[in-house]
């Protein structure tokens, strides 16, 4: 589905601006990202105070930039892509609520506040990015749009329900949807529709042994999805259908786009097409700043946060996903240039060809690019150049989660020195909300270590914890075990009047006479060691107990809808 907005002005000169002078970029810091461990904590990476603020910075950092890109002004290149991709989402979004969105006139003045995720019914914690970006937009009158990464897999098909009692809970599942194998979001359908019709009833009712826990969200926002079904068999559209007419409920007006949408806008395809061109210089820059990442960060795995660029025989890797309908396994994209060609394959086939030349105008490269979904072919971004487009060309500020953010560590150093630009700021949100089902177990971690190290000093120094009649009829091993230890504490002094051999063999004495009388001693604790293990036998129940009771990773479709609301309030921008 192409953007119907036309492509802008061409200029035959499509290359970088090789000899623009460096960018300052932010020096290499660890960053300590974590998720709130803590109930109804919301964790922001600048303050939140700063959000409207760093997305004007942003706006007028792009505004007076005017380095020529690829014969177009960036200004006026996210000025094309902002209109293409918004008309596209406003498209979808009506789709979704079944009412026309009329975008604003002057949409290079008004402020995009923009985040994404997969369309999974996730967690809160997800959930308040979403939340955010709307309260933004009505804060600033701007816009907000939510990209729904449909372009990866489905993981799965059910959501963790809470069963069990508080003493001894524990997690099962119920499926929204037959079990299926992985393939993009964009391509999977329902499969079972009495299924998914069922789920909230389904849900409902396992919920009903948590007699404390009222009415789930779920209850409300399912009936969207189940009429959405009716539209459109996409699983995708139907979870966001009904999770924006819950937003729409609370005053939040996101826009909506499936990845899959927005990679078929010109925009997107120009951007593709000048990374292609440019894809040695992108390999060694994004693998140079890999480098850097992982050794700051003392990352070893040759994954994380995304792998190497590779390049084989001419093919250079390009950060894209390209598979065929009805795949179910996305495959790398690789690109070589052939004279005035550049080729596109997945690592196997060649999928299209490009005309390419070195001075050349992208337009024609564009309209191939145009033709391949008809022939069955999907080109699609990864994450990192996903926020790469997003912050480059449309967004004016975007918010991430705590992986997200990481790799964006990357993106950054990417525009300072592959697009010679400085980086825009972002914002970093994540929360941690525990589902109100029953009361957790006052229990740290502490208490564990606290017992353990009872027990084994109960192995060593029962004298410490006798009673004062224990201590009185042990008299005669109490003292002895002090002797010992003074001698030892002497013999620790090296006295050279003895020979190595004869101190060695009066320390194994006295160990061995310490560990028989530790060995006496501790017989008379063990009744307290009974009780320190019956405690520990407790605490151990209740960790566990609360690993289920105090999980964030339990989707927002469970929870009530006033508990949800006060998430909602506590996103303060004063």
């Amino acid at each position: 589905m192409s953007s119907v907005t036309p492509f802008p002005c061409q200029n035959p000169d499509s290359r970088f601006d090789s000899g623009t002078k460096p960018v300052p970029e932010p020096e290499w810091v660890k960053q300590d990202l974590r998720v709130p461990k803590y109930d109804d904590v919301v964790f922001a990476r600048p303050d939140l105070s700063q959000i409207i603020g760093d997305a004007e910075a942003n706006r007028d950092m792009f505004q007076s930039c005017s380095r020529d890109r690829s014969g177009k002004i960036i200004s006026s290149l996210r000025s094309w892509a902002r209109r293409a991709v918004l008309e596209e989402a406003a498209r979808y979004t009506a789709e979704l609520t079944g009412s026309a969105v009329e975008l604003p006139a002057d949409l290079d003045e008004q402020l995009l506040f923009m985040t994404g995720h997969q369309p999974a019914l996730y967690h809160p914690g997800v959930w308040i990015k979403n939340l955010l970006i709307g309260k933004a937009a009505q804060q600033s009158a701007g816009l907000s749009l939510n990209l729904i990464v449909d372009n990866d897999l489905v993981s799965s098909t059910a959501i963790k329900i809470p069963q069990g009692t508080r003493d001894t809970p524990f997690f099962s599942e119920i499926s929204f949807d037959e079990t299926i194998k992985k393939k993009p979001w964009e391509e999977t359908t329902i499969q079972n529709e009495e299924l998914f019709r069922t789920f909230s009833a389904r849900v409902e009712k396992a919920l009903n042994v948590w007699p404390e826990l009222p009415t789930p969200l779920l209850c409300n926002i399912w009936p969207a999805a189940v009429a959405h079904m009716q539209k459109s068999d996409r699983l995708a559209d139907c979870l966001a259908a009904a999770r924006h007419a819950q937003e729409q409920r609370w005053g939040i007006e996101n826009l909506e786009l499936p990845i899959s949408r927005m990679c078929q806008t010109g925009p997107f395809l120009w951007f593709a097409c000048h990374l292609f061109k440019n894809a040695r210089a992108f390999r060694s820059t994004h693998n140079e700043v890999l480098s850097e990442y992982r050794k700051v960060n003392r990352v070893r795995s040759k994954t994380h946060p995304v792998p190497e660029l590779s390049e084989s025989d001419g093919w250079i890797e390009s950060p894209f996903w390209i598979w065929r309908t009805g795949e179910t396994r996305r495959h790398q994209l690789f690109v070589k240039r052939e004279q005035d060609q550049i080729q596109l394959s997945n690592g196997t086939d060649v999928m299209t060809t490009l005309p390419m030349g070195e001075n050349c105008d992208l337009s024609a490269a564009i309209e191939v690019l145009k033709q391949l979904p008809d022939q069955g072919i999907l080109l699609r971004t990864r994450a990192l150049t996903t926020t790469l487009f997003a912050r480059l060309f449309m967004g004016d500020l975007f918010v991430h989660g705590i992986g997200g953010a990481k790799y964006d560590e990357m993106t950054d150093r990417i525009f300072s020195r592959f697009f010679h630009l400085p980086p825009p700021r972002y914002l970093t949100l994540s929360a941690t909300r525990f589902l109100p089902f029953c009361q957790p177990f006052n229990v740290q971690h502490c208490d564990e270590t606290c017992l353990q190290r009872i027990l084994r000093d109960l192995d060593f120094n029962s004298d410490r914890h006798l009673s004062p009649e224990q201590i009185r009829d042990a008299a005669t091993l109490v003292e002895r075990k002090r002797t010992l230890i003074r001698a030892q504490q002497t013999a620790e002094k090296h006295d050279d009047s003895l020979a190595r051999n004869e101190r060695r063999r009066l320390n194994r004495l006295r160990f061995r006479e310490l560990r028989d009388l530790d060995a006496e001693l501790s017989q008379l604790t063990l009744s307290l060691r009974e009780k320190i293990n019956g405690d520990l036998v407790q605490v151990h129940q209740q960790m566990q107990a609360n690993a289920v009771i105090q999980s964030r990773e339990i989707s927002f479709v469970l929870y009530p809808e006033q508990t949800l609301r006060q998430l909602l309030e506590k996103l303060s921008f004063a």
